[in-house]
């Protein structure tokens, strides 16, 4: 009778481990995607596009290992593809901690600001816009 309750207890104890896992997959998932708003009252550009009022700023970690466009701004507050402004491939690199969502621009000519990263609130890492060539 003892070994039949131990059995019991140690297929609870198998059934309980294993159902927690995909909630910790679920949580890894959802943290492959951030995304932030960002209100432009000034013209700047981003890769030779001009922005101005609210973009939604969304980086996939998933397709920055793959090598594809990892970062998408959508003009407004959600992820609606016909509101794709522009797309592309960053690259990151480390920065000290910030509490909001951060956008650092650079003077490209008189009077012309371009973004040139981003960084995410409680994040360590800012992603570079690449150059546009030509």
């Amino acid at each position: 009778m003892k070994s039949f309750l131990l059995f019991i207890a140690l297929l609870c104890a198998v059934t309980l481990s294993s159902s927690s896992a995909p909630s910790v997959t679920n949580a890894a998932n959802a943290e492959k995607k951030q995304r932030a708003t960002m209100k432009f009252n000034q013209p700047v550009k981003l890769m030779g596009v001009t922005l101005k009022g609210e973009y939604l700023f969304v980086h996939d970690d998933e397709a920055m290992a793959r090598g594809e466009a990892c970062t998408y701004v959508y003009k407004g507050d959600a992820e609606v593809p016909e509101k794709l402004v522009v797309s592309f491939h960053c690259t990151p690199v480390p920065r000290d901690k910030v509490a909001h969502f951060t956008v650092r621009n650079m003077l490209a000519s008189p009077g012309q600001y371009e973004v040139r990263e981003f960084q995410f609130a409680g994040s360590t890492e800012s992603h570079l816009v690449p150059v546009p060539v030509g």
